[in-house]
């Protein structure tokens, strides 16, 4: 009787302390699917650097388009975006194209409006747009706070805390916030990372510039030393020893 119970308290002692820095607690199996909810495409807002790539068959006329032949070089030197710079009215001026109102559009939506504009003057131009401004940053305790920037127009708040190192053990899982910016208006939304509806969540796809900050939990207030990091470690080893030595007996 004395073995059942010290096991069954071991078994839910480490249960307990594994469900605190866990994700998602409340799937009960590992396999299954889910909808994914429709994502709305990114849209292009002011102050975005867009790289426009138009091709032409007359590699002089491409030239004008894309002086960097490669296409490659879309940071200087000061680790400034080079492209085209979306003003604060949404615009940007293309070569023989001229004034080109970009605000709210997808990129998809901007190449078929230039090509369109194109086609009155050239044959057979190819156009490809894409935002190489798009950074995502998060903050608080997780193990590499930073910027990061996004090579895709898709990246979920999953990849932007692995790009981070992931959430520290004293990191509150359930209440990590994303802070985006709308026409000017802060928008705040509070993500349970212990909650599978947080997947369905209109904040699970990050869009261009959004904050992630995550909370310490309240053992963050300790002092961050190796012997309190080794602590609760400490304390599992000496519980299972004493475990053990009870057991023997």
């Amino acid at each position: 009787m004395r073995y059942y119970l010290l096991t069954l308290f071991f078994v839910v002692t480490a249960c307990q302390s594994s469900k605190n820095i866990t994700y998602f607690n409340d799937i009960a199996m590992a396999n299954g699917r889910d909808t994914t909810i429709h994502v709305p495409p990114l849209r292009v807002h002011p102050g975005d650097v867009l790289q426009i790539t138009i091709t032409t068959l007359d590699k002089d006329i491409s030239l004008i388009f894309n002086p960097n032949p490669t296409g490659t070089n879309v940071v200087n030197s000061n680790g400034i975006d080079q492209g085209y710079l979306v003003d604060a009215t949404g615009n940007i001026n293309l070569p023989i194209v001229g004034q080109v109102n970009v605000k709210d559009k997808t990129t998809s939506e901007i190449n078929t409006e230039v090509s369109e504009k194109l086609d009155k003057t050239l044959k057979n131009v190819y156009v490809s747009t894409r935002i190489v401004s798009f950074k995502v940053s998060v903050l608080g305790d997780v193990a590499r706070p930073g910027s990061f920037k996004i090579g895709t127009e898709r990246v979920s708040i999953l990849d932007a805390l692995s790009m981070a190192g992931d959430l520290n053990v004293t990191a509150e899982r359930n209440g990590v916030m994303v802070i985006r910016e709308v026409d000017g208006v802060k928008q705040y939304a509070s993500i349970n990372l212990n909650d599978s509806k947080t997947l369905s969540s209109p904040y699970y796809y990050l869009e261009n510039n959004d904050v992630v900050y995550v909370r310490p939990g309240s053992n963050k207030k300790f002092p961050t030393s190796k012997s309190v990091i080794l602590l609760p470690a400490i304390i599992s080893l000496i519980s299972l020893g004493t475990t053990i030595v009870l057991l023997s007996k």
